[in-house]
Order: C-alpha cells, then sequence, then structure tokens
C-alpha cells in the first residue's frame, strides 16, 4: 500500500504541523500521534516516515511549494482537522546593518507562509476543525535589534484574530500560542547573534510544554493563550500604553541580563 492509499484508508483525523523537525514541532507531533492523529509533518529536509507520520518535504519560503503540498493533500479527498503552524525563524539584526535576504525570510516563514498555507488549506478544514498559530510575546513586546522577526510577529496575532472572524460562521477554531523563549535551538542561535535579553525575564519554557499547551487548545478552544501568564498581562498592558513601557524597560532589561546569566551558567556557557 502507498503511502497516499494509507492515508485514505485510515481512520484517524489528519493534522498538518509546520516545522515539523524544529523544536517544538517535534514533541507536538509524537503529542498528536498519542492523541490519534495521523500527522502530516512539514519541515525543509522531509524526514524519515514513521508510524502515523507522513513527512512532507517544503521550503516555506517559496509559495509554489506550499501550493504543491496543498494540492497533495487535496488528492487524498481527506480533511485536516489540525493545522499547526510551529515553522518560525529569527535573525537579530539592528536596522542599517545586515542584509536584505535575512529580511525576506523571516518575513516570509515567520509571516506570508502562515497566510498562504491557510488560506490555501481552508477548503480542507471541516467544520470543528483547528487552526494554531506558535506565534510570540514579540507580537505584543517590540525587541530591540529584532525589528523584523517582531514585526512578522505583530502581523501574525493581527491575521489570526482576523482569521478567527472569517471562520467562525464556519464552526472553524482559531488559536494563538504566545511564549516567551522556549529552550529550543532556535534561541541558542538567538543568544549567540545577540538576542535580546528580555527573553529572559522569565525562564525559557520547555518545547514539550509548549506542545502540550497545544494539545489542550485542541481539546478546548480559545482564542489566546501566554506563555507565563504574567508575562502576557504585562505585554498587554505595556502595549495599550507604550509611555509606562519605556518607563519600565530598563527594569525589565536589568532582569533579562540576570536570567540570561542564568541560563548560559546552566548551559555550562559563560
Amino acid at each position: 500500500m502507498t503511502t497516499s492509499e494509507h492515508l485514505r484508508s485510515s481512520t484517524r483525523p489528519l493534522a498538518l504541523v509546520t516545522g515539523a523537525a524544529g523544536g517544538i514541532g517535534v514533541p507536538l507531533v509524537s503529542r498528536l500521534v498519542a492523541a490519534g492523529y495521523h500527522v502530516l509533518a512539514l519541515s525543509r529536509s522531509g524526514g524519515d516516515e514513521q508510524p502515523f507520520v507522513t513527512p512532507i518535504p517544503c521550503d516555506l519560503t517559496k509559495p509554489e511549494q506550499i501550493e504543491q503540498v496543498v494540492a497533495q493533500i487535496a488528492t487524498l479527498g481527506r480533511r485536516v482537522q489540525a493545522l499547526v503552524h510551529c515553522a518560525g525563524v529569527i535573525v537579530p539584526q539592528r536596522m542599517g546593518g545586515g542584509d536584505t535576504a535575512s529580511v525576506s525570510c523571516q518575513l516570509a516563514v515567520n509571516l506570508e507562509a502562515p497566510i498562504l498555507l491557510t488560506m490555501k488549506l481552508l477548503p480542507h478544514i471541516p467544520s470543528g476543525g483547528h487552526v494554531v498559530f506558535i506565534n510570540s510575546m514579540a507580537a505584543l513586546v517590540p525587541l530591540e535589534g529584532s525589528s523584523i522577526y517582531t514585526a512578522s510577529k505583530f502581523g501574525l496575532r493581527g491575521f489570526a484574530l482576523s482569521l478567527a472572524q472569517d471562520v467562525r460562521k464556519r464552526g472553524i477554531h482559531v488559536s494563538s500560542v504566545f511564549p516567551g523563549a522556549v529552550d529550543t535551538p532556535m534561541l541558542k542561535r538567538e543568544i549567540d547573534n545577540g538576542g535580546s535579553p528580555l527573553n529572559f525575564v522569565t525562564a525559557p519554557a520547555t518545547a514539550d510544554g509548549i506542545a502540550a499547551i497545544v494539545m489542550g487548545l485542541l481539546r478546548r478552544p480559545r482564542a489566546e493563550v501566554f506563555c507565563p501568564s504574567s508575562d502576557g498581562i504585562l505585554a498587554q498592558l505595556m502595549l495599550m500604553m507604550p509611555r509606562v513601557w519605556r518607563l519600565i524597560l530598563p527594569i525589565l532589561l536589568k532582569k533579562g541580563r540576570k536570567g540570561l546569566r542564568k541560563y548560559l551558567d546552566g548551559q555550562g556557557r559563560c
């Protein structure tokens, strides 16, 4: 039996996960399989097929590959019960420096790809289906030195909130998760390239912890979840009052630098 035939005959609901080979994607795929899903696992490299996991290579910076993936799914004749956008990329750089390629990559992966994939896949998501965006606290808190990443995450939040209104009458749920820092290879690369100390105002979450939050949302939908919730309250307050944000920013940066040192000590780095 071919992969396509196996998927057509499977009684498991389908879930599609982008960034499936990344930090949050790996434990999320495992949790989805354990919960009874068959997972279409998108990543740049594809990966090895496992029981109830079908790897699909896809470079999210290339719209034509996204369209090919959706066309491939359409041939299955199956609905996608859960679409989870995990893929993300950050390249810290101050305006006036850096390169346009990194700008294009961040906007493509963090914002354009989730929009395009969701738009193209919506006809294959049934009533009761769910779209989940792994966003970032950067969608509420501007990160110095990461303005492009921040812009992409602000935009993603706006898209998710508007999408929820567009699909409400179809019975499709839309949720966003806003972690602070998550202890993944992406965070380590960000640190090495001068990322913001604000990531460490509170201790980084684990990738599996964020995956568990996503599973909770699939069982009981909510529009937005902030992790930790205390950071979410502060971030939303500061978003409404930018002047207060500027006043407390030095305090948060001091706390963040202390948290970064503690994190690096725990990693055996100095």
